[in-house]
């Protein structure tokens, strides 16, 4: 998977999912083991893909939720498609730039424009 929107965002979405499985109770104790170790293996899957960027994973996860809960506070006042559009607008704004991959970037290395 490469570095574009839909994935960073279809990641915190998994990612999410993820965890709630891996903190579920419910099930025997083997079963429960086997089934926290494969979620936590695939938890890491997705932040070692995004550890890249600065804040790595988590820090992008927590810039996404703090954007979504911004944008859900005004959408009562927004049309459905300003709302739409808001959130496509702001969806690129999570678009590395392919020429600020390594760990230390300058500042201002992440696109806004729409290719």
């Amino acid at each position: 998977m490469g570095d574009s929107v839909h994935s960073i965002i279809t990641d915190v979405i998994d990612w999410d999912a993820e965890q709630k499985v891996y903190l579920a109770g419910d099930g025997a104790t083997g079963e429960r083991y086997s089934r926290r170790l494969a979620t936590a293996e695939r938890m890491a899957a997705i932040e070692a893909r995004w550890q890249h960027l600065p804040g790595g994973f988590h820090g992008e996860r927590h810039r996404i939720k703090v954007h979504m809960k911004d944008v859900a506070d005004c959408a009562d006042s927004m049309t459905s498609e300003e709302l739409c559009w808001l959130a496509i607008t702001a969806a690129f704004a999570w678009v590395p730039d392919p020429a600020c991959k390594n760990l230390h970037r300058p500042p201002g290395c992440f696109s806004t424009t729409v290719a």
